[in-house]
């Protein structure tokens, strides 16, 4: 059976990324970093883009199994009684899931009284209820190289003696990207599809701990590529340009200009169509479009085309 992908490369528009009252070094209030292309970026991790994903299906008024309400976790069936063929949980269904609480009955039984298990001659063995994950979703890096910024705070209210009540922040004046790839033929309730799309142009904040600033993670340009191919070819497919200061999708025109990705397998929407680098894809054969919902519903529809599993996909929202 031929297995059908969606993958997608989001970047954003610029803002100033921060974590204050995040993790800390000493007195400083640090963001995540990674070396990419023989320079320091500042990271966001793919966990952090997962929950704000999970919690657009729960303010969207989707059923989801794993609900949060302030800091509390509440689960609608957390030992996942329904588990069949179907679920009734977007989340579950979408981003998979592992319950080793059932294994807990084979550590007991490990470690009962001696002689317990020998009367039997049987030892309970435990089980692990678990779904992979269609949905694979990448680390979001910053398009600009990190180039130190630092905001200088004190804290405010009653000083404590013995603690530091000066501190400093890290901040980053950037865009950031980020790729997903979902195996539309694992997805159980083909809907879900459509409702994943949906969050990925209209996410929530996403942030780390405890974080406190406001960067917005919709995208300005959007690249979806509808596939049957399993290498994406398309993840992290915006450059810096530091002497444009601005970003480039280079490489990303030279794979299509070589036949590596085929050019009816892309779609572009958003800030990208109004560049030069975006009018060259369009006369290459990619369909570019100059909104990001616009290329979400052409997602929807060349999926719903590729297979009759899929056709739910054509009903739009």
């Amino acid at each position: 059976m031929t297995t059908h992908y969606l993958y997608a490369t989001i970047l954003t528009g610029e803002a100033v990324a921060a974590n204050n009252r995040g993790d800390n070094l000493g007195n400083t209030t640090t963001l995540q970093k990674v070396f990419h292309q023989d320079d320091v970026h500042t990271s966001i991790s793919a966990e952090a883009i997962r929950f704000a994903l999970r919690h657009h299906f729960q303010l969207a008024g989707l059923p989801v199994n794993r609900r949060y309400d302030g800091d509390r976790l509440i689960y609608a069936d957390e030992k996942r009684t329904y588990w069949g063929s179907r679920t009734p949980f977007i989340d579950d269904d979408l981003m998979g899931f592992m319950d080793a609480a059932a294994a807990q009955a084979e550590r007991d039984d490990e470690e009962a009284e001696p002689g317990s298990t020998a009367k039997s001659g049987k030892k309970k063995k435990g089980t692990v209820t678990k779904r992979t994950s269609p949905l694979a979703v990448g680390r979001a890096v910053s398009l600009r190289p990190y180039r130190g910024e630092l905001s200088f705070n004190c804290v405010s209210g009653v000083k404590e003696k013995g603690k530091l009540s000066l501190y400093n922040a890290e901040m980053h004046t950037t865009e950031y990207q980020y790729s997903i790839a979902l195996n539309l033929n694992d997805v159980l309730d083909k809907q879900n599809i459509g409702h994943l799309i949906d969050a990925l142009i209209e996410p929530p904040p996403v942030a780390g701990n405890h974080a406190r600033f406001y960067y917005d993670f919709s995208p300005a340009s959007i690249v979806f590529r509808v596939t049957s191919t399993h290498a994406s070819r398309i993840q992290n497919c915006f450059e810096h340009d530091e002497e444009g200061r601005t970003y480039t999708v280079a490489r990303l025109i030279r794979r299509v200009a070589s036949g590596d990705i085929p050019a009816e397998e892309l779609i572009i929407g958003g800030e990208l169509s109004h560049t030069d680098e975006g009018k060259k894809l369009k006369e290459l054969g990619v369909t570019v479009l100059d909104g990001i919902r616009k290329a979400a519903d052409e997602a929807r529809r060349r999926i719903a085309r590729r297979d009759k599993a899929f056709a739910v996909l054509a009903e739009g929202r």
